[in-house]
Formats: structure tokens, sequence, C-alpha cells
């Protein structure tokens, strides 16, 4: 062999060894990276997992109310006796060992319906549902439907007439009008099994508390939870930048899907009530998400655990357009309660959020502690700008895909004593490129440092 070909063999081997040598080095350092996007910028590929949450209906809900069927003869008009007949209806009906109540068309005030065991609502699609405002409401909080929160509740249900129909047509509807409450809560749930919620179009004003909530029961006690239960088909309009459709401080077995909003966050699980007791008891697990949306609004998706470490979470095909992110995901956090149990709080890293699709744009709800994304100019547009009707938030561009602070590429390295936490993150699609951030995430370090100060302006000098 002639001495230059052999230089040759040797020059090209160990090229092939350099490169492959890098391959291997950046295969290493992407490991504690984002999973690798692929070549389209508009595209990030994320991870994918076998080990799924599954979401067939039956896993979560089984009809066992009686075919028993009464309508009940209300008022209507906003007549403030229709809660009391409506609760001795229910409770006569439970009594009897449950059945179906109708509640025919019309405009419908009520307060504190207590829904008891084996109890079916089912509300005509040109029924209005109503806060209760008469009496002396101010500063008081309402809450419509109350399910299982001073007693143990099962097999109940409050859906339109044709309870598995997507058309919103056929939903019934619900109004939240201005008030001097507090907030109104359309459905509470607590200690109940075996529950479902659907077909309901909700139009708000802008108020305080999400509309369906799960929360703790009046005992506290974290084993007397909701559990087995679906909440699907659920349209919702001019939220507070704070709230939105659901809010899950706890739940089991929980299934959620095609839930659309307009403004807010359309489900946070956000779990703070759950450190009441003073014990690190996970109060949410096995929560399956499907068919989530929002426009104009915070985030479609809030993970937030709050000192509890929490179970699983699974969410798979979400839309957010015009609005400030589509996934939100938060370290856990102290609050200001003084007398809660010592810790941040996590999510199980099997948990999982996938099939994101985002459309970037005006129209986002944003939030003060979110201006920090934006550069110097637009920065000062947004301080200066008039709060939008929640108070809360102005309007401005969306930022990114997803905001995240839990995880080791968000620089939150000590683990779950610092509330950090990794769930699995699926495919991300940005159908434009309309967003503060190229990137896809937002992180505490994307923060846009150097700008001037600028002052809030008084009320009245706003733009």
């Amino acid at each position: 062999m002639k001495k230059n070909n052999f230089k040759s063999i040797i020059s090209a081997l160990l090229m092939i060894i350099t490169i492959i040598s890098c391959s291997n080095k950046d295969d290493d350092s992407n490991e504690k990276q984002d999973s690798i996007k692929n070549n389209d910028p508009l595209v990030y590929t994320g991870e994918t997992t076998n080990d799924r949450l599954t979401d067939n209906e039956e896993r979560f809900y089984s009809n066992k109310i009686p075919n028993k069927q009464i309508v009940v003869n209300l008022n209507g008009d906003c007549n403030p006796i229709d809660s009391d007949i409506l609760n001795n209806e229910i409770e006569s009906l439970s009594n009897e060992g449950g059945g179906i109540i109708r509640i025919p068309k019309g405009r419908y005030c009520f307060k504190d319906i207590l829904l008891r065991s084996n109890i079916h609502l089912k509300i005509d699609s040109e029924a209005i549902i109503e806060p209760d405002l008469s009496g002396n409401i101010k500063n008081k909080n309402i809450t419509i439907f109350v399910v299982g929160e001073d007693f143990y509740t099962e097999n109940v249900a409050i859906t339109s007439l044709d309870e598995d129909n997507t058309d919103k047509s056929t939903w019934f509807k619900s109004n939240i009008p201005n008030g001097e409450y507090g907030g109104v809560k359309l459905v509470e749930f607590g200690n109940v099994k075996n529950f479902k919620l659907s077909g309901v179009t909700l139009t708000d004003s802008f108020s305080k508390f999400s509309n369906i909530v799960l929360n703790l029961p009046s005992s506290s006690k974290t084993d007397e939870i909701s559990t087995k239960g679906i909440i699907k088909d659920i349209f919702m309009t001019n939220m507070h930048v704070g709230y939105g459709i659901i809010q899950m401080q706890t739940g089991r077995s929980i299934l959620c899907k095609n839930l659309s909003g307009e403004g807010g966050i359309t489900m946070r699980v956000e779990t703070g009530a759950a450190e009441t007791n003073m014990v690190n008891e996970k109060t949410v697990d096995d929560i399956v998400v499907r068919d989530i949306y929002v426009k104009n609004g915070d985030a479609a998706m809030n993970f937030s655990p709050h000192r509890v470490d929490q179970g699983r979470v699974d969410v798979e095909r979400v839309v957010a357009i015009n609005s400030t992110h589509a996934v939100q995901i938060a370290a856990g956090f102290l609050d200001n309660n003084t007398n809660g149990i010592n810790n941040l709080g996590t999510f199980d890293s099997k948990s999982y959020v996938g099939d994101v699709t985002v459309t970037g744009g005006y129209g986002a709800q944003v939030k003060g502690k979110d201006y920090k994304y934006f550069g110097c100019d637009k920065r000062k547009e947004l301080i200066e700008k008039c709060y939008n009707p929640d108070d809360e938030s102005v309007t401005g561009s969306s930022i990114s895909a997803v905001r995240n602070n839990a995880s080791i590429n968000a620089d939150c390295a000590n683990g779950s004593e610092d509330g950090c936490y990794e769930i699995i993150i699926g495919r991300i699609t940005k159908t434009n490129e309309d967003f503060e951030l190229d990137d896809f995430f937002t992180y505490p370090s994307s923060e846009v440092r150097g700008c001037p100060k600028v002052e809030k302006p008084k009320e009245g000098n706003c733009n």
C-alpha cells in the first residue's frame, strides 16, 4: 500500500471517530435537555411512552340510577323559592330509591341545590340556570349545585336531556351575571363517588372562581374526596384570567374531556386545599384529560402542586389560540397559609401532556408576572394598559407553547425539596410563529433583562 493512501485512510478513520464522538457527546448532553426537535422549526417531537392512563368512559362512570322519571314543577323567572322546590323533589325521590328529575325550559335561579344519591338531573336545552342573587349576597360566595359537601353521595348526574350529544345546541345553558357576590361556582364536588356532569354552555362575567370545582368536603378528610367520575362536553366564555372551567383540588379516577373555554385557564389541577390536614397525602391521582381548548385566555391546562406530592395526570390533545400559553407547569410552592404542611409538592413523573397544538397571536390575557418575558417596549405598553374586566390581566400576545418552571431545564435543580419534578412532554405543534419567544418553552431564564422600570398608571390614566 502506498504511503499517501495509508495516510488518507488513517485521516478518514480519524474523521469518522471524531464525528461519532461528537454525536455521542451531543446525545449525552441532550439527555438532560428537551427532547430533540425534528428539522421543522414549528414542531417539537417530544417524548413518547407506552405507559399511559386509559380514557374509556366505562372505567370512570356507570349508570346505576333508576329509570323512574319526574318533571319538576318550578316557577321560573328567577323565583327564589325554586331552590326549595327542587331540593324537596331531590330529597323525596332519593329517599324512594332515586331516579331522574327533568328540569323543563325556562329561566331558573338556584343556590345550594343539594344533590343526593341516585339522582340524575336532566336539564332541557332551552333552560337557563343562573345563581340566585336575592337577599344579602354582598361579598358572599354562591354555589348553585352542591354534590357531597356535607354527606357522602353516590351515583349522581347533572346533564342535558341528551347527555352524550356533543352538539352544543342540545346542551343546557347557564349564565353568571355581574353582582356584588364574592364568587360563583356552578357545581362543587366533594365526597362523591360515581358521578357525571355533561352538556353545559355557560356565559360568565369574568367572575371569581372556576365554575366546576372538586374540593375537600366539609370534613376535610382526604379519604372522602371525589372518586370515579366524568366531566365532559362543556363550553364556557368570558372567563376570569385566574380561573376557568375546572379547578381540581382533589379527585381520583376522573375523566375530563371535550372542555372548551374562552378566557382564563380551561383546566387547573392546582391542589392547595389538600394541605389542610397537615399531612402529605396525595389527593389527585389517575386524572385523564382529553380534548381541551382555550381561546383568548391564559392557558388550556395548568399543573400546579401545592404542598402535596400528587399522583398521575394524563393529558392529550390540547389546543390554544391567541393565548399566553397552551400549557403551564408550575413548580410546587408554599402559599401564605402559615399552618400548612412544610412541603412544596410535585406530580408523579409518569404524568404526561402531549399532542399540543398552539396558534400564537394577539388576544391573550396576560398577567403581570408574565410581563417579564416581553421586550422592553412591549412590556411598557402592557404595564400602561387598562386592565381587562377581570381587573387582573391585560390583552397582549402569546408568549410560547409551554411555560415550565418545574423541570431541570428550568434550573429547578434540587428535586422535590425545591418543588421540582419532571413530567413527560409529547409532541407540540405551532401553526404559526406569532409568539414573543422563538422557543417552544418559557423558562424563568427566558426573562428579558435590562428594561427600565415602568410604574402602573393611576386609575383613569391607563391606555
